[in-house]
């Protein structure tokens, strides 16, 4: 296979949607903001704008008669912004694989295998990146679930905005310690406190402790298997009080907290990606650099986890 580093490009180029189909079903986040359409792509730019959707400081109100309105105005360009942060995962064949593969379908198997490998450790890579609090890396990755539904929302910031100073800007933290005899009534508050007429929270995210808690206390009055959205279809999830709660942790993703429950109305929430580096190769061509005896190619991606709404999302920690 002459154009064997062509083929490999040209491969992934027309495989990037089912590539990103892949990994946004790897996160349970991922895969109801994609089953509503919350996964954007975006031209460029330097950051991410977000307008604020839950601000009480509103400007108009009631009137009688030939009451003057008030017409003072009102800021409605303030808005989240959160940097665009940038991944990568090589695509890579060696010189000694190249030679030991020198038949077209022993080539065909060893470029399917090198790129089944990546996406692989892509899916990884983004959705523990997701789940944190953005200062791994140096603070090169995602802006994070645990970054937008912190543990301590009154401190720090969140998209550029003061959470100290803006009450908007932070979510509903709940310390309680989960167990199987508290776990439905702490959830059933939390919510409670964070609805907002027909708006509630629609997507539960539990480690492993608090996910065998809501089991067990399940289990007694046999709701398990009541029926969930097709997004989170594939994880291990449960239904209570109108949330798909979805078991987030397993082997090598310990990254929420211990004993820990997310709840998350994901009408607010998009994964916003930079057209071109949505999960695509980097280049046109695999490169060989002048020092290794191997070709590569980067799958990349540019963008960021927001939530224009954070009020209206709730953490529950031990």
């Amino acid at each position: 296979m002459a154009n064997l580093e062509e083929a490999v490009v040209a491969t992934l180029f027309d495989q990037s949607d089912a590539i990103a189909d892949e990994i946004l079903h790897h996160n349970p986040l991922l895969a109801s903001l994609n089953d509503q359409g919350l996964i954007r792509k975006f031209s460029g730019g330097y950051e991410i704008r977000k307008p604020i959707m839950y601000n009480d400081s509103a400007v108009g109100g009631f009137y009688s008669g030939m009451s003057a309105f008030n017409l003072d105005a009102i800021d409605d360009m303030t808005a989240f912004r959160f940097a665009i942060k940038q991944v990568y995962e090589p695509v890579a064949i060696s010189g000694r694989d190249r030679r030991a593969n020198r038949d077209d379908a022993m080539l065909l198997d060893l470029v399917e295998s090198k790129m089944k490998a990546a996406v692989a450790r892509l899916k990884n890579t983004v959705s523990t990146s997701l789940r944190g609090d953005g200062t791994g890396s140096g603070g090169l990755e995602f802006d994070g679930i645990k970054k937008a539904l912190s543990t301590s929302p009154s401190s720090g910031t969140y998209g550029s905005i003061d959470r100290s100073a803006n009450t908007w800007a932070r979510n509903l933290a709940v310390n309680v310690t989960l167990s199987a005899s508290n776990v439905q009534e702490t959830i059933t508050d939390t919510i409670s406190q964070i609805a907002r007429g027909d708006e509630q929270p629609d997507l539960g995210l539990m480690d492993r402790t608090a996910w065998k808690y809501l089991h067990s206390s399940l289990t007694a009055i046999q709701r398990i298997q009541l029926p969930v959205k097709k997004a989170v279809a594939g994880f291990r999830s449960l239904s209570y009080d109108g949330v798909d709660f979805v078991f987030d942790g397993g082997y090598g993703s310990a990254v929420l907290e211990s004993n820990s429950c997310r709840l998350m109305n994901t009408k607010y929430w998009t994964f916003d990606m930079v057209r071109g580096a949505d999960f695509k190769p980097l280049a046109p061509e695999m490169a060989r650099p002048v020092d290794q005896d191997a070709v590569f190619t980067v799958i990349i991606v540019e963008g960021n986890l927001c939530c224009s709404a954070p009020a209206l999302q709730a953490v529950i920690y031990a």
